[in-house]
């Protein structure tokens, strides 16, 4: 797999893990499905008259989403009945264009770059600004105003924000939890109740030597910590990365002093404890190069725990997912909400779309229309979906998660929470995704947005070098002692220098506009 490849997948793995449980806007119905579907613009008139201006001819949306295996055979019935309803209601029909993950990075590249029919894509979280800085996407300010209101009612008006870049919204984030959640370790149940080890016990990472080397010692079969596509980093965080890691803020604070994360005392001690699990035969063997998740690991009877940030719902979808019973063990306190969380992944108008206005007018449903989210979630009822309640479903007798015709991962559907619930769930999420919203330590960061393109070609060469050792050091695969010189020396010969100076001063500018 080339770079840029295994760049997508593992970006997308750490978003998966963040934004699979996203959750309700404090401004919508505690329960599930209970938005009736309307856009907040449906009573304001000069509005409706200026979309129906717009809707004269039919358009079709060209949509372009990420796939994991193959692609759903129920794909273009599903498509089929969206149109349907995007058809009555703003004269548009639409293209799902699906592309492997595995493709993602290369194909999206190929078909901006090539002015392709593309109209609407999904965008992972670290793509974002360099997709504004590449001219990939259009800013939106001026369509939510006009066509989007709907979705400025369901985002909270500071994380909306957040998707600024140079004071332009380039994106719509998903509506999800866009907190850290409470970083932590998902252990099997039976293996907690076999050794009988005392989970409230388990506070620090220092508190998991013992528990990891009792399973070591008395499970050959097994690693304690599964770890690949995602690692323990990419959740256990004490600073807000800013974007990319290129430069952070310590304790989500530190009076807005941008520092190098790979200079600091408490990245070389988390190494030194990664390494230190490493030796002892904790991890997976091929934990630096593995493009498996730790939940697939442990699923496959491969790991007892990895590593999570918890929000609203994950524990039961985590159950679910890995058909195990799983017990979670909190390792930090608090929950702080973040750009980099909030702008996981967004939906973006491609600089080829040849109508924005209706494309916008296809998002603004997205986020409010419950019939198009459970089909675009779901797929076809009686189908794809049965009900259970009003605001339940579950598979078809006969039919389960891998036999189903049509599946999408929920967290990067724009709005999943006016969609149904599946039975399984934490029938609470979205209340609980809304208080989470709205209760977390606010970073003082909240709402900056580096624009990278000042600083793109050392960017690039940044990302060579991580590349080259992040993983090998995040899991403990190579010593520090060695390797950690070494790569913070060609991080200097890259230039993280020059782009920690910029995202100082953008984000000094940003806290003045501001007033932080």
């Amino acid at each position: 797999m080339n770079k840029k490849a295994r760049l997508a997948t593992l970006t997308l793995a750490t978003v998966m893990l963040t934004g699979v449980m996203a959750g309700c806007a404090s401004t919508k119905n505690e329960g599930n499905n209970g938005n009736s579907g309307a856009p907040a613009s449906s009573t304001n008139t000069n509005e409706n008259n200026s979309q129906n201006s717009a809707t004269k001819d039919s358009y079709e949306i060209a949509i372009a989403i990420p796939v994991f295996g193959p692609v759903p055979k129920d794909l273009v019935a599903v498509q089929d009945e969206i149109s349907k309803i995007a058809k009555a209601k703003i004269n548009a029909t639409v293209k799902i264009l699906p592309i492997s993950i595995g493709a993602w990075g290369q194909q999206m590249n190929l078909m901006t770059s090539g002015r392709e029919k593309l109209d609407l894509f999904f965008d992972f979280g670290q793509g974002y600004s360099p997709d504004v800085a590449a001219g990939k996407i259009i800013p939106l300010d001026d369509l939510l105003d006009q066509y989007g209101e709907g979705i400025k009612s369901q985002i909270p008006p500071e994380y909306l924000n957040s998707a600024k870049i140079n004071g332009k919204i380039y994106g719509a984030p998903v509506y999800k939890d866009y907190t850290t959640g409470v970083p932590g370790v998902l252990m099997r149940k039976d293996l907690i109740d076999k050794y009988k080890i005392d989970v409230a016990s388990i506070k620090t990472i220092d508190d998991l030597d013992q528990v990891y080397k009792t399973v070591k010692e008395n499970e050959p079969t097994i690693v304690p910590l599964g770890a690949g596509l995602t690692v323990p980093s990419d959740k256990y965080v004490w600073y807000d990365k800013l974007g990319d890691r290129n430069g952070v803020l310590p304790g989500f604070d530190n009076n807005l002093k941008v520092v190098n994360l790979f200079e600091t005392k408490e990245y070389e001690d988390y190494l030194n404890k990664m390494h230190s699990w490493a030796k002892a035969g904790y991890f997976n063997k091929d934990a630096a190069t593995s493009q498996v998740g730790g939940s697939e690991l442990l699923k496959a009877g491969k790991a007892f725990s990895y590593f999570i940030g918890l929000k609203p719902g994950n524990l039961e979808s985590e159950m679910r997912t890995t058909g195990k019973e799983l017990v979670f063990a909190p390792l930090m306190s608090n929950i702080y909400a973040t750009t980099s969380d909030t702008l996981g992944g967004l939906w973006t108008i491609s600089s080829n779309s040849a109508n924005p206005e209706r494309v916008m007018m296809f998002m603004n449903l997205m986020y409010t229309d419950k019939d198009i989210a459970n089909l675009f979630i779901y797929g076809i009822e009686g189908k794809d979906y049965v009900k259970v309640s009003d605001t339940t479903i579950d598979y078809p007798e006969g039919i389960d998660a891998k036999t189903v015709g049509y599946s999408f991962q929920s967290w990067m559907y724009a709005n999943p929470s006016i969609a149904y619930l599946m039975k399984s769930d934490q029938q609470e999420m979205w209340k609980l995704t809304a208080e989470a919203n709205q209760n977390a330590i606010k970073s003082k960061a909240l709402g900056f947005a580096f624009n990278a393109e000042p600083v793109k070609n050392e960017i690039t060469a940044l990302k060579n070098v991580t590349d080259q050792y992040v993983k090998g050091l995040e899991t403990g695969t190579f010593d520090p002692a060695d390797k950690l010189p070494e790569f913070k020396a060609k991080l200097k010969a890259a230039g993280i220098d020059k782009v920690i100076a910029e995202k100082q001063k953008q984000l000094d500018a940003w806290a003045a506009a501001n007033q932080k």
